[in-house]
């Protein structure tokens, strides 16, 4: 029995969809797990997720032969995203990378006591692109996770 070409796009479009919703659901699983305690970690599982599914539309797209009517169209857009990304590099995407690495950092945690630049303070936030300090004097400091990691911190450890 031979499947005709529109029977075969469409058990493709269904395989295909069936891997998304599985792929958003344990990526939304794994990174709750992993990055549960900070506060943005749900913008992590969404840019995953978006990359994933417009990677997954764009092999649809290309199963139903429709790429050759928007390549006039995606082709600037795409130029567009990597003026924004280059833009954004210094800015957000290097605070991301350096707030995902101090996830594995066992002392930098919520509540440690710190001190950076000669201002102690108790970490009272974290999220993927910044840490929130709560000083002494009941200030709040904002610190962008990239100058975090670069300067030098020094963390009061509890003795057991």
């Amino acid at each position: 029995m031979e499947f005709s070409v529109a029977a075969t796009r469409i058990i493709g479009t269904l395989i295909v969809s069936a891997i998304i919703i599985i792929f958003s659901l344990s990526t939304s699983a794994l990174v709750k797990r992993k990055f549960g305690r900070l506060a943005g970690y749900q913008n992590l599982t969404n840019l995953i997720s978006g990359i994933f599914t417009i990677s997954s539309a764009l092999f649809l797209l290309f199963l139903w032969n429709i790429p050759s009517l928007l390549v006039g169209i995606l082709a600037p857009l795409g130029a567009l995203g990597v003026v924004v990304l280059f833009a954004l590099k210094d800015i957000w995407i290097q605070n991301v990378f350096a707030g995902i690495s101090l996830i594995g950092d066992k002392l930098i945690k919520i509540g440690a006591e710190v001190e950076m630049s000669g201002v102690r303070g108790r970490i009272t936030e974290m999220t993927l692109t910044v840490t929130k300090l709560k000083t002494n004097d009941e200030r709040v400091m904002i610190v962008p996770n990239r100058k975090f990691k670069e300067d030098v911190i020094t963390i009061k450890t509890q003795q057991r």
